[in-house]
C-alpha cells in the first residue's frame, strides 16, 4: 500500500509539472470583485490533439513534453453550461393545414461534457509516440410520460462515445504518423485559425446552437474540426518544417470509424433499415458496389493533400496552407433515382495575418462537394465558400466575428430546379476569469434559401424555402 501511494504521488507531481494544485493563493487585501482573480499565465489545457501529436515538433506550453526515457500520462476534461434564446422561422411549424401546429420555447439550456484522455512518451533514441481518446456525451430524446413527467429518463438516454481515437509515432526528423480515428489535413494545418473558431465556442461550428431546430441549423461548409473529417478512420502524414514550409498528406480507405468487425457496424447502413454484414451488404465499412441507391453518396478512397506555411514578416505573423481533397464513392447498379453522385473533388485554402494581438484572415473551399465532405449528386451544382474573420486577444480576453457564404447543391431532390445559398454572421468572446474557468458569449444570425425546397418537411414544395434564425448565449466552460 505505501509502494502504492508513493507511486500515485509521484504520478500526479509528474503530470502537473511539479504542482500538484492550479489552484490560487488568496490575494491580500481580498479583490473587490472575483472576476479580478485572473492568472498571469493561462491553465494549458488542450483537448485531443494536444501539444505533443497535432506536428513533427513538439509544442509548449501544452500537455507536459515527456523527455527521453519517459511516459506522460494525462486526463484533461471540458464541463460546459449555457443559457441559449433563439428564433428562428421554424420556431413554429404546421406538418399540414389540418393539423394543429406545434412550438418551441425561445429559451433553454445547452451543454456538454467530454474527456481527453490520453499518452504522451519518448524512447531513449528520440521517438515521440502516444495515443489520444476523446470521449463525449451523446444525447437520447427528451422522454415524456403520463405516468411519470419528471426527466429521469433524459440522462439514460444519452450515452458516452467515441469521437476521437488515434496513436502516433513522431521523430523531429522523420515527421508525424498518425493512424486511427482522428483529425486529418485540413484539421490539423487549420485548427480553427483560418476557419475563426477560436473565439466563444467555434462560431457557427457552436456547441451552444443545440435548441434551434435542425432544419433551421446553418450547414458550417469548412471541414476543419468537424466529424465529417475526423472521424473516418485513416493514415495521416506531416512532414518536418523547412523554411516555414511543412507537407501533410491523409488517407482513408472508406467513411467508416474504427471498428472491430464488419457483423458490429451496421450504423454504416445508408438503407432504410440497418443491417450488418454477414455477406457483402449494404452494411458493410468496407462496401463498393451496393443495390441500395443511398449507398452512392459514401465516398471512398478519400486524400487530403496540402502544404503549409508558418513564417513572419516584420512584426505580422503570417499563416497559411492550400489542400487538394479527392475521393471516390461507392457504385450503386442499377442506376436508380437519387443514387448516382460524383467523388469528392475540391480545393481548400486558408490565410491569417497577426499583429499585436490582432488575428484577420480568411478562409475558402470551392469544387466538387455538397455540404460538410458531402459528396455532390450527379448533374448538382458545384460547393463555393468562402469566409472572412477578424479575432483580438489581450489578457484574459478573446473577442471575435465572422462572416460566410455558402453556395451548393442542397438538397438532391432539386438538381436542376434550384441550389442553397446560406449565410452566416457570428460575434462571440471568451473571458477567463481564473485557470480552467471561462465565460462565454455568443451571437449568432443566419440565413437559408432554396428555391422549391421546404425546409420544413424536407421535401419539394413552395413554401417554407426562406429560412432566418438568431442565437444569443451565454456560458460558463470549466475544464482542467
Amino acid at each position: 500500500m505505501r509502494k502504492l501511494l508513493l507511486t500515485t504521488a509521484a504520478a500526479i507531481i509528474a503530470l502537473t509539472d511539479g504542482a500538484v494544485s492550479f489552484a490560487q493563493s488568496v490575494p491580500t487585501p481580498m479583490p473587490p470583485s472575483f472576476t479580478e482573480g485572473v492568472a498571469t499565465t493561462p491553465l494549458p489545457v488542450q483537448a485531443a490533439n494536444n501539444s505533443n501529436n497535432r506536428a513533427a515538433e513538439v509544442q509548449p506550453n501544452g500537455v507536459l513534453n515527456p523527455t527521453p526515457g519517459s511516459v506522460v500520462v494525462h486526463i484533461n476534461g471540458r464541463v460546459l453550461f449555457g443559457a441559449a434564446s433563439e428564433f428562428s422561422s421554424l420556431d413554429v411549424f404546421r406538418a399540414t393545414p389540418t393539423v394543429a401546429p406545434q412550438k418551441v420555447a425561445n429559451v433553454g439550456t445547452v451543454g456538454f461534457m467530454r474527456l481527453y484522455t490520453g499518452v504522451d512518451a519518448m524512447a531513449t533514441n528520440g521517438l515521440r509516440y502516444g495515443g489520444s481518446i476523446e470521449l463525449r456525451q451523446d444525447f437520447g430524446p427528451t422522454a415524456g410520460s403520463t405516468a411519470n413527467s419528471g426527466g429521469s429518463a433524459n440522462s439514460f438516454n444519452s450515452t458516452v462515445f467515441v469521437r476521437r481515437a488515434f496513436i502516433y509515432l513522431a521523430n523531429d526528423s522523420f515527421g508525424i504518423l498518425r493512424v486511427g480515428q482522428g483529425d486529418g489535413i485540413i484539421g490539423l494545418f487549420d485548427l480553427g485559425v483560418t476557419t475563426f473558431q477560436n473565439f466563444d465556442t467555434g462560431g457557427w461550428d457552436s456547441d451552444l446552437t443545440g435548441t434551434i431546430p435542425g432544419n433551421a441549423q446553418l450547414a458550417f461548409p469548412f471541414s476543419s474540426l468537424q466529424g465529417a473529417e475526423y472521424i473516418p478512420s485513416k493514415f495521416v502524414y506531416l512532414s518536418p518544417k523547412i523554411a516555414g514550409f511543412d507537407f501533410g498528406f491523409a488517407y482513408a480507405p472508406n467513411n467508416g470509424a474504427l471498428n472491430q468487425g464488419p457483423n458490429i457496424n451496421s450504423l454504416t447502413s445508408t438503407a432504410t433499415t440497418l443491417t450488418t454484414c454477414p455477406v457483402a451488404a449494404s452494411g458493410c465499412p468496407t462496401l463498393s458496389t451496393s443495390n441500395v441507391a443511398l449507398d452512392g453518396s459514401r465516398f471512398t478512397n478519400f486524400t487530403e493533400t496540402g502544404l503549409r506555411y508558418q513564417g513572419s514578416i516584420g512584426p505580422v505573423g503570417l499563416y497559411g496552407f492550400g489542400i487538394y481533397v479527392n475521393s471516390g464513392h461507392v457504385n450503386v447498379n442499377p442506376p436508380v433515382a437519387g443514387s448516382q453522385f460524383n467523388g469528392l473533388n475540391y480545393g481548400d485554402f486558408g490565410l491569417a495575418a497577426t499583429y499585436s494581438g490582432w488575428t484577420i484572415g480568411g478562409h475558402g473551399t470551392i469544387g466538387q462537394y455538397n455540404g460538410v465532405n458531402g459528396l455532390q449528386p450527379k448533374g448538382g451544382a458545384p460547393g463555393n465558400a468562402w469566409l472572412g474573420g477578424v479575432q483580438y486577444a489581450t489578457g484574459p480576453w478573446v473577442a471575435g466575428a465572422s462572416y460566410y457564404v455558402f453556395q451548393s447543391q442542397g438538397s438532391p431532390l432539386t438538381v436542376g430546379i434550384a441550389q442553397r445559398v446560406e449565410r452566416g454572421l457570428a460575434v462571440g468572446t471568451t473571458y477567463t476569469i481564473a485557470p480552467g474557468l471561462d465565460l462565454i458569449a455568443s451571437y449568432l444570425y443566419g440565413s437559408r434559401h432554396q428555391g422549391d425546397f421546404n425546409f420544413g418537411s424536407g421535401t419539394v414544395g413552395a413554401a417554407n424555402n426562406d429560412v432566418k434564425v438568431q442565437l444569443i448565449s451565454l456560458a460558463a466552460l470549466v475544464k482542467w
